[in-house]
This record gives structure tokens, C-alpha cells and sequence, in this order.
């Protein structure tokens, strides 16, 4: 069996949300063609929320960095961290990975 016979999920959604706005959309109009194309895009989302589970795991693990959350939270609101390159790092990969689930090409890249 071949990769091919064997899609990911991410790609069956892709494929799911192509056939929605490719053929179904196009003959709906009013509120029935919104919620198509709202449900596309939560599709759209999705699919490349799976895509993009590895890279979301590790740009939050490098964003911790062993550190509990609350911890973080507490010394960014402090503003112990304010000069901390490898944090501001770490939150612009974390940021640039989200803008690119969210809203794909937002991310500038």
C-alpha cells in the first residue's frame, strides 16, 4: 500500500473543504452560502492545525522551556523577561506558527 492509498487526515479535510467551496458553495446563496463558507474555513483551520501539530508542540515546548506556564506569566508581567532574546525568540516562533494556522499568509511568510 502506498502513501498515496493512505491519506492524512489534514489532507482528507483539505480535500473536504476543495470540494465544499469548489462545488457546493457556487450554488448557494444568502445565509446557506455563509455557513458553507463559514464551515470551510473552520475546516480550513483545522487541516492545517493537524499539519502543523509538530511544529505548534515544539515552538510551545521551546517557548517553556521546562518552565510551568504560570511561572512564564508571572515574570513577563513583571517584566523580569523584558530583554530576553531567546523568549522574544521563542514568541515570535510561536506567534509566526499560529498566523499560519489561523490566517495562512498573514504570518508574512
Amino acid at each position: 500500500m502506498s502513501m498515496r492509498d493512505d491519506p492524512s487526515g489534514a489532507a482528507l479535510l483539505d480535500a473536504a473543504r476543495r470540494a465544499l467551496t469548489e462545488e457546493v458553495v457556487p450554488g448557494l446563496t444568502g445565509r446557506p452560502r455563509y455557513v458553507a463558507l463559514m464551515v470551510a474555513n473552520a475546516i480550513g483551520i483545522a487541516s492545517r492545525e493537524i499539519a502543523e501539530a509538530d511544529r505548534l508542540s515544539a515552538t510551545g515546548a521551546d517557548l517553556l522551556a521546562g518552565e510551568p506556564v504560570e511561572t512564564l506569566v508571572a515574570a513577563i508581567r513583571a517584566g523580569a523577561r523584558d530583554a530576553d532574546p531567546d523568549l522574544h525568540a521563542a514568541l515570535e516562533a510561536v506567534a509566526a506558527v499560529s498566523a499560519q494556522v489561523w490566517k495562512p499568509g498573514a504570518s508574512g511568510g
